[in-house]
C-alpha cells in the first residue's frame, strides 16, 4: 500500500489514471458505433462513407498551418509562465487561421471533389440509392455514382467550422492539466457522436444521412465545450481570456510568430496521417468498395482499442514540453524509459487478446457479409502494438525540436512504403492494405526512436536534473 501511496502522489500517474478511467466509457461508446453503423449500411455504403472520411481527411493533409500542434506546445509553456498575454495572443492566432482554413476547404471542396472522385474511381462506386426514400439526408447529395464521394467529402468540410475551436478547448485544459474537467468533455463528446451515428445509421442507413449526423455532433459538442471553458477558464493557476474577449482579438492577430514552427509540425502530423489514409484509397481505387469496408472496419476496431492506452499520450503532450522547458531531462529520460517498456509489454497482451477475440466477435455481431475482415484485425494488431509504443515520440522530438529528422523519416517511409505496398494492394486488397499500413507504421516508429531517444539521452547525462515529472 505504501508503494500504491507513492506512486499516486505523482501528479502525472493520477492524471493518467484520471484519463484512463474515462478512456473505458469512451471506447464504450465508440466500440457500438463501430458495431452499428456497418451492419446497417452494408458493405457498399460503409465503403463510399469510409472514402468520402478518407477523402476529406486527405484534404486536411494540405493544412499546413500546424495551428493546433504549435498551440498546444506553446499554451502549455505560456501557461507555466504564467503570460496571460501570450496566452491570448495564442488563442486568438488560432482563431484566426482556422477560420481562414476553412472558408478555404468550403469553396476548394465544393468546386472540385465530385469532379476529382469521379476520375479517380470510374467504376468501383455505384448508384447507391436503398433506404433513400425512407427519409432523404442532404437530398443535393443523393445523385449516385463515384462523384457522390466528393459531394459527401465537400459537406464533410462544414464541420471545420466547429471541430477546431472544440479542439482549443481541449488543449486548454491540456495545457492547464485540468484532467478530471477533460476527462469528462471527453466522455460528453463521445456520447454525442455515438447518438449521432448510430441514430442516423438506423434511422435511414446512407452515406448522405450519415454525413448529416457528423456534422450534427460537430456543432453540438462545440457549444457543449464553449460551456465547460466558460465555467472553469478562471480556475488552476492562470486564468484564460474569456471567448468574447478570443474572438474580438482574432481579426487582429497574427499567427506569423508561431507560423514556421507550426509549419513544420503540420507536415509531421499531416504526413502521419497519410499512413491509414492513403492505403484505404489505394485499396478503393484497386480493390473497390467492399475491400474498403472490411479494412475501414478492422482500422476502426483497433483505433478503438487503442483509446485504453491513449491517456498516457494526452498527459505528455503538457508534461514533457514543461519538464524540457525546465531543463528537466535527467528524470524525463528516466520515466520515458519506464513508460516504453510499459507500454511496449501492456501493448503486446492487449493487441493479443484483440486478435485472439477477433473470430469470435466479427461474425457473429456483423454477420457472415463481414467474414472477408477476420484477417485483417490479427494483422493490424502489430499497427496497434507499433502506436501504442511510438506515440511517446511525438511530444519528444517536438519539444526537443527534432522536427527536421522527424520529416525525412517521415516522408522518406512513405514514399518506400507505399511503393512496396502497391504490389501487395493489387495482389491482396484489403489484406495487402493492413500490411501496408504496418510497414509504414513500423519503419517510422523504429527510424524515430533511433533520432530521438540518444538526443535526450545526451541532454539527461550533462544537464542538472531540477524539477521533475512528478511535480
Amino acid at each position: 500500500m505504501a508503494g500504491w501511496r507513492g506512486i499516486t502522489r505523482s501528479k502525472f500517474v493520477r492524471d493518467t489514471l484520471i484519463l484512463q478511467a474515462s478512456k473505458l466509457g469512451v471506447t464504450a461508446l465508440g466500440l457500438a458505433a463501430w458495431a452499428v453503423v456497418p451492419v446497417a449500411l452494408g458493405t457498399d455504403r460503409y465503403g463510399v462513407w469510409a472514402l468520402a472520411q478518407s477523402a476529406f481527411a486527405i484534404w486536411l493533409t494540405f493544412d499546413l498551418t500546424g495551428a493546433a500542434v504549435a498551440v498546444h506546445t506553446r499554451l502549455a509553456a505560456a501557461v507555466g509562465a504564467r503570460d496571460q498575454a501570450e496566452i491570448l495572443r495564442l488563442m486568438a492566432a488560432y482563431v484566426r487561421i482556422m477560420l481562414i482554413w476553412a472558408l478555404v476547404s468550403m469553396i476548394v471542396l465544393f468546386a472540385f471533389a465530385p469532379a476529382l472522385a469521379a476520375r479517380l474511381y470510374p467504376d468501383a462506386i455505384p448508384l447507391v440509392e436503398a433506404g433513400r426514400e425512407a427519409l432523404p439526408a442532404l437530398p443535393a447529395l443523393a445523385w449516385g455514382g463515384s462523384a457522390q464521394i466528393g459531394r459527401l467529402a465537400a459537406w464533410l468540410s462544414l464541420s471545420l467550422l466547429a471541430d477546431p475551436f472544440y479542439n482549443l478547448v481541449v488543449i486548454a485544459l491540456q495545457s492547464r492539466r485540468q484532467m478530471g474537467a477533460l476527462a469528462l468533455l471527453q466522455n460528453a463528446n463521445q456520447l454525442v457522436l455515438t447518438l449521432c451515428l448510430v441514430g442516423g445509421a438506423l434511422l435511414n442507413p446512407t452515406p448522405e444521412t450519415l454525413t448529416a449526423a457528423r456534422l450534427l455532433y460537430s456543432f453540438s459538442t462545440l457549444l457543449l465545450a464553449l460551456a465547460v471553458y466558460s465555467r472553469l477558464r478562471e480556475r488552476g493557476g492562470v486564468a484564460y481570456p474569456p471567448a468574447r474577449a478570443v474572438l474580438a482579438a482574432a481579426p487582429r492577430a497574427s499567427y506569423r510568430p508561431y507560423w514556421r514552427f507550426g509549419f513544420a509540425n503540420a507536415l509531421d502530423k499531416n504526413l502521419a496521417n497519410l499512413y491509414t489514409q492513403l492505403p484505404l484509397q489505394l485499396v478503393g481505387v484497386f480493390a473497390g468498395q467492399a475491400a474498403v469496408s472490411y479494412l475501414q472496419l478492422a482500422l476502426r476496431g483497433i483505433q478503438q482499442a487503442g483509446l485504453f492506452t491513449s491517456a498516457v499520450f494526452d498527459n505528455l503532450q503538457a508534461v514533457v514540453p514543461q519538464a524540457i522547458s525546465r531543463g528537466d531531462y535527467l528524470r524525463l529520460w528516466r520515466n520515458l524509459r519506464r513508460a516504453l517498456l510499459a507500454l511496449a509489454v501492456g501493448g503486446g497482451l492487449f493487441y493479443g487478446a484483440v486478435a485472439l477475440a477477433a473470430p469470435l466477435v466479427i461474425v457473429p455481431l456483423f454477420g457472415q457479409e463481414w467474414e472477408p475482415a477476420l484477417p485483417l484485425i490479427p494483422t493490424l494488431a502489430i499497427y496497434g502494438v507499433v502506436t501504442t509504443v511510438g506515440g511517446v515520440f511525438g511530444p519528444l522530438y517536438r519539444a526537443l525540436n527534432l522536427m527536421r529528422a522527424a520529416l525525412l523519416i517521415k516522408a522518406g517511409t512513405l514514399a518506400v512504403g507505399l511503393a512496396a505496398g502497391a504490389p501487395l494492394i493489387l495482389s491482396w486488397g484489403a489484406l495487402g492494405g493492413a500490411w501496408t499500413v504496418n510497414g509504414l507504421f513500423v519503419g517510422s516508429v523504429l527510424l524515430t526512436a533511433a533520432a530521438a531517444l540518444p538526443a535526450l539521452r545526451r541532454r539527461a547525462l550533462t544537464v542538472r536534473p531540477q524539477e521533475g515529472m512528478s511535480s
